[in-house]
């Protein structure tokens, strides 16, 4: 009988053994699942900490691209002016400019201590150079549907790219909410 007691003995000895390797298994996993209950509370509330994944190389190459595509847009747009309209007031009444243009000046050589002659001569400079700008005519070659889907792809592609170099949209929200001016908290 003895030698069956120590059989007994040690086979209990060994279930024990393997029951308490079972159940420490088991706390581990319950400890595990916890921590993934836990996740997805915070995740339901609002209130996980997620990290943002930032592109250097995704974010410069989208601002190339976007840069590649002005380029190419400004390729194929046509600058063309109405000088001549200009002149002869048609466009931007270049004379209505040019005169006080050239009274400025004048009052300028004759007196350069004068103040009105200086504001003459800059204002109309300015009024000068608007009327040149808006006198200038721009359009776009006509083209088929897939090269102009092709003027516009790296724009959209270079957009996306920045947005994911930024870190995605949380990124974006991240940056905009860091980059806007605090308002006091009296107002």
């Amino acid at each position: 009988m003895n030698k069956k007691e120590q059989e007994i003995q040690s086979k209990l000895l060994e279930l024990e053994s393997t029951v308490l390797k079972e159940s420490t298994e088991l706390s581990v996993s319950e400890k595990n699942t916890d921590l993934l209950s836990q996740k997805a509370k915070g995740k339901a509330s609002g209130t996980s900490d997620e990290t943002v994944t930032k592109s250097d190389s995704a974010y410069f190459g989208g601002l190339g691209l976007i840069v590649l595509g002005l380029v190419i847009l400004f390729q194929h747009i046509h600058v063309s002016n109405s000088f001549l309209a200009m002149l002869l007031g048609g466009g931007g009444s270049f004379l209505v400019v040019f005169l006080p243009l050239m009274i400025g000046i004048g009052m300028m050589i004759y007196n350069s201590r004068n103040k009105w002659g200086w504001v003459v001569t800059a204002g109309s400079s300015v009024m000068l150079v608007l009327s040149v700008l808006a006198g200038l005519q721009m359009r776009l070659d006509s083209m088929s549907l897939l090269q102009m889907i092709m003027l516009f792809l790296p724009f959209a592609i270079g957009g996306s790219l920045l947005v994911k170099g930024m870190g995605g949209p949380k990124g974006v929200m991240q940056t905009v909410k860091h980059n806007l001016p605090k308002k006091p908290d009296n107002e």
